[in-house]
């Protein structure tokens, strides 16, 4: 027999759940592939920090990906987030070894044939401490993973280099770039979907976003640590050049010609600190991609 008090939390999430859905299911699910982004001037920009995480010792954790195949899976994340007028800046790849590597051995031993499969914050304790002190969301890949991805709430998702997705009318051709943009999702605020042509819906490879999700989307970027407004950015760049920081401007630069209808202001601004001289700074400082 059901506990009252645990029947009264089915209900109010399955309720919430139901009403949230219907709520998002209203920004007109037809007209989803028409939705077109956002003038230049309004895109947000998320930093981002990529993590590949190492083990010789496990090998479900240790990841095979390269450098340019996490850029290639980030430019075609934004180009499912462009249309929202949101762009994910990537700020470093980060490739580093898996902490609490003994303690995850044991806490996975101990829970038998089943593993700790449905226990997702177990992989926590594979999450080293010191690179996550950054102003922006998180994505770590890993191997091989109880489920494609997951979104563990404080800035951190966790991705399986090895995911497979069931194929939809529309969809995207790989299957990380659209888990990677679906955790991200939940990032900026939005549930899981049932329409499985939608970004938010589980193991397809769909992709589209209608009004309701992109409002709800951008709303929530505005609230997240670390974005900026391209303004913002520009400034930035404008700050740093005066400076006689060239390469910081350079990079700066070079971030923004990725948004869409940025790419000629950022091509004029780079041609003209061409050649320049400068101090070199990494784009790294500026939470932009290089």
């Amino acid at each position: 027999m059901i506990d009252p008090s645990l029947r009264r939390r089915l209900f109010w999430v399955i309720f919430v759940g139901l009403a949230s859905d219907s709520r998002l299911a209203s920004g007109d699910d037809k007209a989803a592939d028409r939705v077109v982004a956002p003038a230049y001037e309004e895109f947000l920009v998320l930093p981002l920090r990529v993590h590949l995480l190492k083990s010789e010792s496990l090998p479900e954790v240790d990841c095979g990906l390269t450098d340019e195949e996490i850029g290639r899976v980030i430019r075609k994340v934004n180009g499912i987030w462009n249309k929202a007028g949101l762009h994910w800046g990537l700020e470093t790849i980060i490739r580093e070894e898996a902490a609490g590597q003994g303690r995850f051995r044991l806490a996975r031993d101990l829970g038998g044939a089943g593993g700790f499969a449905g226990n997702f914050g177990m992989y926590r304790m594979l999450l080293p401490e010191g690179s996550r002190r950054f102003a922006g969301q998180h994505v770590y890949y890993l191997h091989r993973f109880p489920v494609n991805g997951v979104w563990l709430g404080d800035e951190v998702a966790i991705v399986q280099e090895t995911a497979k997705l069931r194929a939809v009318e529309g969809g995207i051709d790989e299957p990380l770039p659209r888990v990677t943009a679906h955790e991200l999702g939940h990032a900026l605020g939005l549930p899981h979907r049932q329409d499985t042509t939608n970004l938010l819906a589980s193991g397809t490879t769909g992709t589209l976003l209608n009004g309701g999700e992109i409002d709800i989307a951008r709303r929530t970027a505005r609230g997240l640590r670390g974005v900026r407004t391209v303004a913002e950015i520009e400034a930035r760049a404008a700050e740093a050049e005066a400076a006689g920081k060239l390469g910081v401007a350079r990079a700066i630069w070079r971030s923004l010609e990725e948004i869409p209808g940025g790419e000629l202001g950022a091509r004029r601004n780079l041609e003209r600190l061409k050649g320049s001289g400068g101090k070199g700074q990494s784009s790294r400082d500026t939470g932009c991609v290089e």
